[in-house]
């Protein structure tokens, strides 16, 4: 018998209470998980803990309060019975509550080809049987989500059928009987309640609506506690008593599998035999539920690479060097796994980082450079341009759309990406631009550490990297309306402290009286990085930068070596300088006016390309066309900038013979005046 007590779920005993005043229920929530609950033993001196379905479990509850009739209803098999003589109990009563005319037929065949019929003559029939006062009745309707299409647009028939549900659960009647009593009882078993019409249960006083609950920490303590004996032990382990486990291994169980299902903790135990993977690594056993995997990336990490982490990170971002020093506290601390307060492994991803300050200064170029070094490639960045989730219901473009709406097939963005690369770096890019109601999933994914998807489907953020970027505090609005002209808040004159006194004044100013959720800002902590602006000399570091990579970028292509002169460097240098308060992205516009759209139009002009050059001269003083045969290889290309010029400079293209064909330089000069 089902021992319901105070250490049993809260929706068993609010079940329990309700079912004595009730004559609808309805159970949504979890029905698709396994439900966990006590049992005592014949002689009620032992109590156990067991599993089963949602409908088994109310077929024994049931049962165990002595109803006589309990039998289920789903959409695909019809009506059933809990025990087979049952049946003939529920037909007698059916027969004994008609007074006139033919009733419909009461058996009739499983299968969905005539369902909706096939509910209708069920209902009938209940509604029959709920009459009675002799014998107590309880019917379930299993999958009650399927039973309407579209709830809130019945058609005639659907109206007529529900209504006679309805209509059942109110003239349903009390069974007395030897000092006991029952309601006849009607349970819909649902996703959730609006999966039905809302005339069902809206002001209807004899109905209760249930959840069942995810298991919480107490729930998933007494499963580990329950079935510890159950995960693999060693062969040399298993002719010993067993002892109970320690304080601190169902401490980490019970955190390992926050958001967990019943099913999935009984996955965990087939997971352990399967792997011969026992219960003290239990960790192991949650990686490899969790991710499919059987090595963490972290672990691959190689600690020579990360000594070398600062120097790696400044190849790729210069005059950054405070928000560098952050990033590598960062670095260390999600190798190691650290939480503040967290006295077992925490939930929360690896490490959050808020990236601030003006634009172009290197904040998505920080994020790209931190996925390179950690796991090897950029691709390893999962970018998210806030801007694109700026309406509303953008929360399922990321987490996708529930059922029934559309992109529910296709998931969400997020979860699809995570699922894909559970080790990874997350860029929220200009956060500030998102609508309101993805803050609360930014929340989620904080204190959590974990979403579920429109398809029921969870992902964890604990293994990945979040970094949140924003502009907020560097320009503002006159009169801060929308739409108004904008100016700035910061400049290039400013110092890096003043700067950022201003920044994280707007962002607090921002979460606290604009949004309202100072609750996320809290979430932040003392994670906030302000970039500084490119200054003197830093500028120059990224000018060379650029012109090393394009460099590299014509020898690998085009096996063409190009020369910049100090005087074409010096020129690109103070075109640049003048433009800083754009970042590095307004010093690579320049290098690409400057530089490289007029090289690639001459490169283009002359046929360069990779079995050789092609030289046209277009001199109207000397009107020729010079072929270069695939045997040449060309060797330099030098770029001359004239002391007068800003942004038109001089190109000149020279090649060799090679060896086999001639001792003799050859040269012809191409000039862009």
């Amino acid at each position: 018998m089902i021992d319901v007590n105070d250490t049993t779920p809260r929706w068993i005993r609010e079940l329990d209470r309700f079912v004595r005043l009730k004559s609808m229920v309805f159970l949504h929530g979890r029905v698709l998980d396994l439900v966990s609950y006590p049992v005592k033993t014949a002689d009620g001196q032992r109590t156990y803990w067991t599993e089963s379905n949602l409908g088994q479990f109310l077929q024994r509850y049931l049962m165990g309060l002595n109803y006589e009739i309990v039998s289920v209803f789903d959409p695909v098999d019809g009506l059933s019975f809990a025990q087979d003589d049952m049946a003939s109990r529920f037909k007698s009563l059916v027969k004994e509550g008609q007074t006139s005319g033919s009733r419909p037929a009461l058996t009739r065949p499983a299968g969905p080809s005539d369902n909706r019929n096939d509910l209708d003559a069920s209902i009938r029939d209940i509604a029959q049987a709920a009459l009675n006062r002799e014998t107590p009745c309880a019917f379930i309707f299993d999958f009650a989500s399927r039973l309407a299409v579209s709830p809130d647009r019945l058609g005639r028939s659907e109206v007529n059928v529900f209504t006679r549900l309805l209509k059942a659960s109110l003239q349903a009647t009390e069974v007395i009987r030897e000092g006991e009593r029952w309601n006849n009882l009607i349970i819909l078993i649902c996703d959730q309640p609006n999966d039905l019409p809302a005339f069902l249960y809206l002001n209807n006083p004899r109905s209760r609506s249930i959840v069942i609950d995810a298991p919480d920490s107490v729930d998933r303590k007494r499963f580990f506690l329950a079935n510890y004996t159950h995960f693999y032990r060693p062969v040399d382990e298993s002719n010993t008593p067993l002892a109970s486990p320690s304080k601190d291994l169902v401490g980490l169980f019970t955190a390992l599998t926050e958001g967990f299902s019943y099913y999935e903790m009984l996955s965990l135990i087939g997971l352990s035999l399967r792997e011969r993977i026992p219960a003290q690594k239990i960790r192991t056993l949650c990686d490899r539920f969790k991710y499919g995997i059987v090595e963490s990336d972290w672990d691959k990490l190689d600690k020579a690479r990360l000594d070398q982490a600062g120097s790696i990170i400044r190849t790729r971002i210069k005059g950054q060097d405070a928000a560098v020093e952050r990033l590598l506290e960062i670095i260390k601390r999600a190798k190691l796994g650290l939480s503040a307060g967290a006295t077992r492994k925490s939930q929360r991803p690896r490490g959050v980082l808020f990236f601030a300050g003006p634009t172009g200064v290197g904040k998505t170029e920080m994020a790209k450079g931190l996925a390179e070094l950690l796991f090897g490639q950029e691709e390893r960045l999962i970018r998210f341009d806030m801007s694109e989730y700026a309406s509303s219901h953008a929360d399922q473009k990321l987490l996708g759309a529930p059922p029934g709406y559309i992109g529910y097939e296709a998931g969400g963005k997020l979860t699809n990406a995570l699922k894909e690369q559970p080790f990874s770096v997350i860029l929220f890019d200009e956060i500030e631009k998102a609508d309101s109601s993805i803050f609360d999933k930014f929340l989620q994914i904080l204190d959590d550490g974990r979403l579920t998807d429109g398809r029921g489907e969870t992902v964890y953020f604990s293994e990945s990297i979040i970094i949140f970027t924003s502009n907020l505090g560097t320009v503002s609005t006159r009169g801060g309306e929308p739409g108004g002209a904008r100016q700035s808040l910061i400049s290039p004159q400013m110092s890096h402290a003043e700067m950022s006194d201003i920044i994280l004044d707007a962002i607090r100013d921002h979460f606290n009286l604009v949004l309202g959720r100072p609750e996320i800002l809290n979430r932040f902590g003392e994670n906030f990085v302000i970039f500084d602006y490119i200054r003197p000399p830093v500028d120059e570091l990224i000018v060379d930068r650029l012109l090393e990579l394009l460099q590299r970028s014509l020898a690998e292509q085009y096996q063409l070596e190009l020369k910049i002169e100090d005087a074409c460097r010096e020129t690109l240098i103070k075109l640049s300088r003048e433009n800083l308060a754009h970042g590095g992205r307004g010093i690579r516009n320049i290098v690409d006016a400057a530089l490289v759209n007029p090289l690639s139009s001459l490169l283009f002009d002359q046929g360069v390309g990779e079995a050789g050059v092609r030289s046209i001269d277009r001199s109207q003083q000397l009107p020729r066309e010079t072929a270069v045969s695939p045997g040449l290889t060309p060797l330099i290309l030098k770029s001359l900038q004239d002391a007068g010029e800003s942004v038109s400079p001089r190109y000149r293209l020279q090649w060799q013979f090679s060896e086999q064909e001639s001792k003799s330089d050859q040269g012809v000069d191409i000039a862009k005046e």
